[in-house]
């Protein structure tokens, strides 16, 4: 695009593209068709990164919104945010269009390179068919999958990787394309595209017959990028004002036609012209009281990185910018140009999303630990009744202490002031987050009401809780130590007590498991080997006086595979890590986490992404450990950039399966 401020990297890559296509008309060898390919390749495993950082940015307007909803907010205040939330879910809008655009004309030309009666109305809406669910884009996408595969265009063998498998939609499977779940449409490896050298596509359907008769898809492209631009400035821009002294608010409304696009963006002097321009006229818009002064370096940037010249020199001659893109450039070529734009794009998306995220302050809870909830209003029912049991993910910080005061039975208490309260029955405990407070009582129905200390905004505020519970005659219990489920492969830790029987008169069998024990401590352990179980269940029998066996429990039990490990580096799995932190850091590590289980695993292998000459690459370890090779990659990464680690795999230590873990780590150094 028009340059802006690029990272090494991008000028780097800028640089390659440049150099491949002087080498493209000295008769290009098949090296440097495949060099293309490797390009584009490399930055599509960018773009899908800076997708899930964007994914990551409107997430945290969702979470700011629910602070506010769980805190009690003012209500303008939650409409305050809920706009900037609304603002930016339109620039996602915005730009999943237009990279989706992109990538569709992309497609366009690798289709019609096999099939010439292809039309650009086969690839309308068909990422609705997997963010909408919608029928019509189904039928559309399927019959676009079906082509594909008819035509072979790509050659599939042993060796070839499917890119973005992990996220494919089976029903639309192919060696071309895939969509993921944000309805991002996305380019497989082109290494095995049967028509890489094909030079008269591209020319056909992008460039046209000459500069007077531009292809309508073209044209369609240049103008779709330019609005995308303005409409992304739009977003961003036009807004109203803080209220200023007086009672003033200033409607903001920059005016995109100011600023006339360039003739030429070729050398440093056109570039820094331009953005002279662009500075004059933000400048003028400053002081008109149409643009805010904190949105003037994003609209900057995003106007000079998105801005398309006039033209461009080809060997000495003026050639509009789409002919000197497409025009006898190899489909491979032609693929990279589309590759990279899309790059830009999803950019100048980070820019803005940033800038919104930056007018929406919220104070939020800290939290650095969730765990699975389940709680009724009752634990304790006869047979035949029904419970109403409620299920949902507590969220807190473990590091913060749990302090307590509550009555017993007694509910009128949290009704009064604080000075009115009874002091005398009062309970209280302080201890840590997610502690269990022992409770008893006698046979019958029980109520604790009383407050919780929760942090808002570092000032301690007591809200109110309220527990019911009961106290049953004696009867036979079954619970898992391990949650509550049984998981494959393990020794489930299982303890069973029937009150009224002696503790060697109580047996326990399974169906669907095995069953061993009980041991020392009162444990039986029960292991479930048959993969294809959903459930199994755990009988409790005990003998009487009279030598006669009873059934005194019989339980389900869902059946779920042990829960995969989390990748840890410098023991994080992801966010923020002080540079020089991690250059102390050696090792990857592997763990459940918080969980319970205690099971055992090791990294016995990694890639890092990372740089070398700006250009992006892989280094890889057959260990948990970083080589000589990463570590003085990672000593060379610059303030705020980015620490990745993928193919991430794992060795379980007491069963010796080895996988690969769904996802990696991504750091950014500070």
């Amino acid at each position: 695009m028009g340059g802006g401020k690029e990272t090494p990297r991008q000028k780097m890559v800028g640089l390659m593209y440049l150099v491949l296509m002087a080498l493209l008309a000295m008769n290009v060898s098949k090296e440097i068709i495949n060099a293309f390919v490797t390009l584009n390749n490399k930055l599509e495993s960018s773009i899908e990164q800076v997708e899930s950082f964007n994914v990551n940015l409107a997430d945290e307007f969702a979470t700011k919104l629910a602070t506010l909803q769980a805190t009690g907010a003012p209500p303008n205040e939650i409409e305050r945010v809920g706009f900037h939330k609304g603002t930016n879910d339109e620039i996602v809008e915005l730009t999943r269009h237009m990279c989706n655009d992109v990538v569709k004309r992309n497609l366009f030309l690798l289709i019609s390179a096999a099939a010439t009666d292809t039309k650009f109305e086969e690839f309308d809406k068909i990422e609705d068919a997997i963010i909408k669910d919608d029928a019509e884009a189904k039928t559309k996408l399927l019959a676009l999958v079906n082509k594909v595969n008819d035509l072979g265009l790509i050659g599939v063998d042993e060796h070839h990787e499917l890119h973005g498998i992990d996220t494919d939609h089976d029903e639309y499977h192919n060696p071309l394309f895939h969509i993921d779940d944000a309805g991002y449409i996305h380019i497989r490896d082109l290494s095995n595209y049967s028509k890489k050298d094909d030079y008269d596509t591209p020319t056909r359907l992008l460039a046209g017959p000459n500069f007077k008769e531009i292809a309508p898809e073209g044209l369609h492209l240049m103008d779709n990028l330019h609005h995308f631009r303005n409409g992304l400035i739009a977003l961003i821009a036009n807004h109203p004002s803080d209220t200023l002294e007086g009672g003033i608010v200033h409607q903001y409304l920059f005016d995109t036609t100011l600023i006339e696009d360039p003739d030429f963006l070729l050398t440093e002097g056109d570039r820094e012209a331009f953005a002279a321009v662009v500075d004059s006229i933000i400048e003028f818009e400053i002081e008109e009281n149409k643009l805010d002064p904190l949105d003037a370096e994003t609209v900057r940037n995003i106007y000079v990185r998105m801005t398309i010249p006039k033209f461009v020199m080809n060997h000495g001659e003026k050639y509009p910018w789409i002919f000197g893109q497409f025009d006898h450039a190899p489909i491979v070529a032609a693929s990279a140009v589309m590759t990279s734009v899309r790059s830009d794009i999803l950019q100048v998306q980070t820019l803005a999303s940033q800038l919104v995220s930056s007018r929406v302050e919220v104070e939020s809870f800290n939290f650095n630990k969730i765990d699975p909830l389940a709680f009724s209003a009752t634990s304790y029912i006869n047979q035949g009744d029904s419970l109403g049991l409620r299920v949902m993910i507590a969220a807190y910080d473990s590091s913060e202490a749990m302090e307590l005061k509550y009555w017993v039975d007694d509910t009128n208490q949290v009704k009064k002031k604080e000075s009115e309260q009874d002091l005398t029955t009062m309970k209280t405990f302080k201890g840590k987050a997610g502690q269990k407070v022992n409770i008893t009582g006698s046979v019958g129905d029980h109520t604790l009401s009383g407050f919780i200390a929760i942090k808002e905004k570092g000032v301690k505020k007591w809200k109110p809780w309220k527990f019911n519970y009961s106290v049953g005659a004696p009867n036979a219990a079954v619970s898992a130590a391990d949650l509550q489920v049984l998981y494959m492969g393990w020794d489930n830790k299982i303890k069973v007590s029937a009150s009224g029987y002696k503790p060697e008169s109580i047996r326990l069998s399974g169906k669907g498991c095995s069953v061993k024990g009980p041991d020392s401590k009162g444990f039986y352990i029960a292991k479930v080997t048959n993969s294809k179980l959903k459930n199994a269940s755990l009988i409790v029998t005990g003998v009487d006086d009279k030598g006669k066996s009873n059934v005194l429990a019989n339980e389900t039990f869902r059946v779920f595979p042990l829960p995969k490990p989390t990748a840890y580096f410098a023991g994080k799995a992801g966010g923020n890590l002080k540079k020089a932190n991690a250059v102390s850091y050696k090792t990857l590590k592997a763990s459940l986490g918080d969980s319970p289980l205690d099971v055992p695993y090791e990294v016995v292998s990694f890639t890092m992404f990372t740089t070398k000459g700006g250009a992006p690459i892989e280094l890889n370890s057959k260990s948990n450990r970083l080589t000589s090779t990463m570590l003085a990659a990672m000593r060379k990464i610059p303030k705020n950039g980015s620490l990745t680690f993928t193919r991430v795999k794992v060795k379980n230590l007491k069963s010796g399966r080895i996988f690969q873990l769904e996802s990696g780590i991504v750091l950014k150094l500070i």
